[in-house]
């Protein structure tokens, strides 16, 4: 109900394959990312494992269950590796066929798992091209996030999404993105190959580090928490990646800023609210609660596919620990005593989705929109401003700023002109009602907030 409550299009579930790290009778938690049976339902979380049918009609339940409430299912698929080359039943049927080998053959490990599946071998490209298109058409699945897709080769992921197209062209595909493993170069569906695969999204570790901070440093500061060197990388995720041009330098780019998942957390490495009390100077909870609610809009507002880790909108802590894979539910769990707690920033994120969902202006759907109706401003003191052009994309609003003030005090902030703007973001409430009425050609940004205002 929550959920469905705070306005998210999609859940994504983490792996509901058949995967090897628990005993299925004796279920304790884990993540998942351990394939053994690409094509069939993950029996701990089923009443009756041993039961086949459970298995199924349980999981379709599952998933007819967020249809009824209007929310679509996303399936976290692990392609890349399996749990045990030598038990794989590819393995066995084919030997040597399924996974790649070095020149001494022996299995590569550019997944640090072991292994390295060969997708771009014809009869393992076509596993995956029909584990997937069962996957939608059996399980009415609306999306696949696919685990370390730059192991992957690009032909295996434009078939998919060529097959996805026939069944339903609305059907999400995304992934990570990042530039590893044994494939040349120019053969992985990887970031900085993204604008090869369209329809294809990768998540961006240039937005979400330049805003929080780098992943694998807890300590490290980001633009949300002060570092001002962040700001292009900050900007780079705002327009999605795309070629932006004026200074900007992205580390990949994208075809269209859909191509951009913009995120601040995810369930690996420290949730937000983890890496600002590890990286802020000042922890206190109400100063830990604003840092997060600008990191969060940032993200959301930008031009791309936002994405949020469940509970991120209610300051989810998991006591630190980055890498909770199987720490069981004490750690892994929604503590929903924190949305009481947290309630403003919760209704804050829920905010912003709305104005997100009513507004197309923070949804343009290719590079030349972007490039031609956003315009960044200059502002004083690291402060991040930019138009959008609402009337070119036929929003309702014909002019909208957004502005960013990570500092610890009151900024005043130039507008495009001189007018009467109306406020519907600030730094405690958020949506696509007028909060207060500016006139003229400048505003104050209260620290540590976003402003929106439109006119």
């Amino acid at each position: 109900a929550h959920i469905k409550d705070l306005g998210v299009s999609h859940v994504e579930l983490l792996p509901i394959f058949d995967f090897a790290s628990v005993d299925e009778t004796y279920p304790i938690f884990n993540w998942g990312y351990d394939p053994q049976n690409y094509n069939v339902p993950e029996g701990s979380y089923s009443s009756k494992p041993t039961n086949p049918t459970s298995r199924i009609t349980e999981l379709k339940s599952a998933v007819q269950s967020m249809h009824d409430v209007g929310l679509r299912v996303n399936m976290d698929v692990v392609y890349n590796h399996v749990f045990s080359a030598s038990s794989f039943s590819e393995q066995k049927l084919v030997p040597d066929y399924f996974f790649r080998m070095d020149s001494n053959g022996n299995l590569t490990n550019g997944s640090g798992c072991g292994n390295d599946v060969a997708s771009e071998r014809p009869m393992v490209r076509k596993f995956i091209v029909d584990s997937v298109k069962y996957w939608a058409t059996q399980y009415h699945l609306d999306g696949f996030r696919f685990d370390l897709m730059g192991l992957m080769d690009i032909k295996t992921i434009s078939e998919v999404r060529a097959e996805l197209n026939k069944i339903d062209p609305t059907i999400l595909m995304i992934g990570e993105g990042w530039n590893m493993g044994t494939l040349p170069d120019d053969q992985r569906a990887s970031q900085v190959n993204i604008s090869q695969i369209p329809g294809v999204a990768v998540f961006n570790d240039q937005i979400r580090d330049g805003i929080k901070g780098s992943v694998f440093d807890s300590a490290d500061t980001g633009y949300a928490t002060g570092k001002v060197s962040a700001m292009n990388d900050v900007k780079v995720g705002i327009v999605g990646n795309v070629d932006f041009a004026h200074g900007l330098l992205p580390k990949w780019s994208t075809g269209a800023p859909g191509q951009s998942v913009n995120y601040v957390e995810a369930h690996d490495n420290l949730t937000l609210a983890d890496k600002l009390n590890a990286s802020s100077k000042n922890k206190v909870p109400s100063v830990i609660a604003s840092i997060d609610r600008l990191s969060g809009s940032i993200a959301i507002l930008a031009q791309g596919t936002p994405f949020m880790q469940a509970g991120q909108e209610f300051l989810r802590s998991k006591s630190g620990d980055s890498n909770s894979y199987q720490s069981g539910d004490a750690v892994n769990s929604l503590k929903w005593n924190l949305l009481k707690a947290n309630s403003a920033t919760a209704s804050y994120y829920k905010g912003l989705l709305t104005l997100r969902k009513s507004h197309p202006a923070f949804r343009m759907a290719t590079a030349a929109e972007v490039k031609k109706n956003l315009t960044f401003i200059a502002e004083p003191k690291s402060v991040i401003a930019y138009s959008l052009n609402g009337s070119a994309v036929k929003d309702a609003w014909s002019s909208i700023v957004v502005l960013h003030n990570p500092n610890t005090a009151p900024i005043t902030a130039k507008l495009p002109s001189s007018r009467k703007w109306n406020v519907v973001v600030n730094g405690t409430k958020a949506g696509t009602s007028v909060l207060s009425t500016v006139t003229g050609a400048s505003v104050t940004v209260p620290a540590l907030s976003t402003l929106v205002v439109e006119g």
